[in-house]
């Protein structure tokens, strides 16, 4: 009898060590233990932004999603010239760094972006659009890791502002008005009546130039070698520790 006594008692003591470590093993599942030092720094706020955190690791940064980070181009670009598929270079022209001083991402690392949608310029002054995909960093030493963002602002595209339509229509304005007050001065000559002659020609010359820039097809998005653009973290940006 003793030894049965004594054998169930291990055995209700063996049971309960093991829901005990099961239960010491989930508690460290769900809550690890960390041996690594953790800070949040903060990058340099945009008007985009709606956060700017940054969680620093011994081994690695996050950068929050929906924070803001501005790239450059690296070349001259021209929609003109470029088609579904194609890739874009854009470059960090500076250190991203936090406002703490680490350093995320060094100066003249690649971030690259395909072309996953092109519109060409349409009729009625309708400009080129231009839709990308960034896929990854690439850092100076070779080095790529991904990233997953969008174009910051109401739009998430490439495209020429409205300034820079008014300016074209502006610009058939002038140059058609020209021709149209030309030929006005010379019907005025004519007559025998220059003055005439320059209001009515220039005032058919512009409208005609007018109403040819607005029907006209609109622009190729152009940028220049280093123009910025902003983009918006949609994910948690993981980078390694440099």
């Amino acid at each position: 009898m003793k030894i049965k006594k004594i054998l169930s008692a291990l055995f209700i003591l063996l049971f309960m060590n093991l829901i005990f470590s099961q239960g010491l093993y989930a508690a460290d599942f769900e809550n690890p233990p960390c041996d690594e030092n953790v800070t949040i720094e903060h990058l340099t706020s945009n008007k985009y932004s709606k956060v700017n955190l940054v969680k620093v690791k011994n081994f690695e940064s996050i950068v929050q999603k929906e924070n803001v980070i501005e790239i450059s181009f690296a070349q001259n670009f021209n929609s003109k010239y470029y088609k579904e598929g194609d890739f874009i270079q854009f470059e960090f022209l500076c250190d991203l760094t936090t406002q703490e001083g680490t350093c995320l991402i060094p100066r003249k690392s690649a971030l690259i972006a395909k072309i996953t949608s092109i519109k060409k310029p349409r009729w009625f002054s309708r400009n080129a659009i231009v839709c990308v995909n960034f896929t990854h960093i690439i850092f100076p030493d070779g080095k790529n890791i991904p990233i997953v963002a969008k174009i910051s602002g109401k739009k998430n595209y490439l495209q020429m502002t409205g300034k820079d339509t008014a300016k074209k229509i502006a610009a058939y304005t002038i140059s058609i008005g020209g021709v149209g007050t030309g030929l006005g001065a010379a019907i005025g000559v004519a007559g025998g009546n220059v003055i005439t002659g320059l209001i009515i020609g220039g005032s058919v010359g512009g409208g005609v130039g007018l109403i040819s820039g607005i029907v006209s097809p609109g622009l190729h998005y152009r940028a220049k070698k280093g123009q910025k653009l902003p983009i918006t973290l949609e994910e948690n940006l993981k980078i390694p520790k440099l």
